[in-house]
């Protein structure tokens, strides 16, 4: 591509794309967007989509310099919007400055949308490069790339186990088998979805608040889910006093227990279907995509994950693995449920990558 001759293009997408990842946790369902404004090899102006309903990253930056941006180069992380939305079209603020050149990371994933603002930008005469470090750009909205076309949010799967893929010991005792680089880590990633969601067992064994602390985004808490089929937890658990959104999901039929019982909390409860005398996780999903929920966290337990994985369901995965062997052949694993029968049945995660959190190795991949 005639684009990469540039050796700037690329630092400077980078630098947008640093921009826009300041955004995370804080412009859903919109998408993450940094910009940069370029003259002679030097950004003379940055910015990025901070908050839901304000105003675009290239707004944002075009207006810190007025007038001054004439003929300068915008690196932009996505396509500029050329519809009206909660603001104006990115693309006619882009002619009225007077750019001259529009660097693009990647188009935009709304089948609506895509190409329309590159093309409204080349009628009115400006130069458009795009497809700069794509894939890292694709990467930043995943989550919402799925969501727009399908109004599914992205699941992940997170999980931390042991060198022989335990959560927890015999006894039940899970705290903690990773480490606090990998537990800090655990929080940035809380902090950057919509929602996080566990089973009725990790509530029981574990009590979480499934809060995000300690986390690089600030922000307020994501939309905390228990899977309670029959509505079987008492609202004195740690989770039901937290601030922000929980919401205890249960089968239709149980909706009256449920309502009745944590009548003095301040939680909302969600009644889905049944499939098999369990929540039919693809209905649920489809429930959360339908009220603006981009991105699902699945914490577990190992029933829990075995469940979304059955039901095709995950989208990415994200397995902590600690330096330890816990052993016993009733101690929890991973992934439980009732498994496969043939090893080439196996779920094969493609597009791995491995790096270490202080002591514990971090696989990610995609289902």
């Amino acid at each position: 591509m005639p684009a990469l001759s540039n050796p700037h293009h690329a630092r400077f997408m980078a630098r947008a794309l640093q921009l826009a990842a300041r955004g995370r946790g804080r412009v859903s369902p919109n998408p993450l967007v940094g910009a940069c404004v370029v003259r002679n090899g030097h950004i003379i102006a940055e910015g990025y989509h901070a908050n839901f309903g304000g105003p675009h990253a290239e707004i944002v930056a075009l207006k810190r310099l007025g007038k001054r941006a004439k003929g300068a180069t915008l690196y932009v992380t996505l396509e500029p919007c050329s519809t009206w939305g909660k603001t104006p079209p990115c693309t006619d603020f882009i002619r009225q400055n007077g750019i001259k050149h529009v660097v693009i990371g990647c188009q935009d994933p709304n089948p609506l949308h895509a190409g329309r603002g590159i093309r409204l930008l080349r009628q009115k005469g400006i130069r458009v490069t795009a497809n700069i470090l794509r894939e890292e750009a694709v990467k930043l909205n995943e989550a919402f790339a799925k969501w727009i076309k399908t109004q599914m949010p992205f699941v992940i799967l997170k999980m931390a186990e042991s060198l022989d893929g335990k959560i927890a010991t015999e006894t039940g005792d899970s705290k903690w088998v990773s480490g606090k680089a990998a537990r800090e880590w655990a929080h940035s990633l809380r902090a950057s979805v919509d929602g996080i969601l566990v089973g009725k067992n990790t509530i029981l064994k574990d009590n979480p608040r499934l809060t995000a602390r300690h986390g690089r985004f600030k922000r307020t808490n994501p939309w905390r889910l228990v899977l309670d089929t029959k509505a079987q937890l008492s609202n004195r658990h740690r989770i039901f006093h937290q601030s922000g959104t929980t919401v205890l999901v249960c089968g239709e039929s149980y909706l009256n227990r449920a309502v009745q019982k944590h009548r003095r909390s301040h939680i909302s409860v969600m009644p889905v279907k049944l499939k098999d005398q369990k929540i039919d996780l693809r209905e649920l999903v489809i429930k959360l995509g339908r009220l603006g929920v981009t991105s699902l966290l699945v914490e577990g337990g190992g029933e829990t994950a075995a469940s979304f994985l059955k039901s095709h369901l995950v989208d990415k995965i994200y397995f902590v693995i600690a330096p330890k062997i816990i052993g016993g052949k009733h101690a929890p694993t991973a992934v439980e449920g009732d498994g496969i029968r043939l090893l080439k049945e196996a779920k094969t995660i493609l597009r791995v990558q491995v790096r270490l959190l202080d002591r514990d190795l971090l696989v990610e991949g995609y289902c």
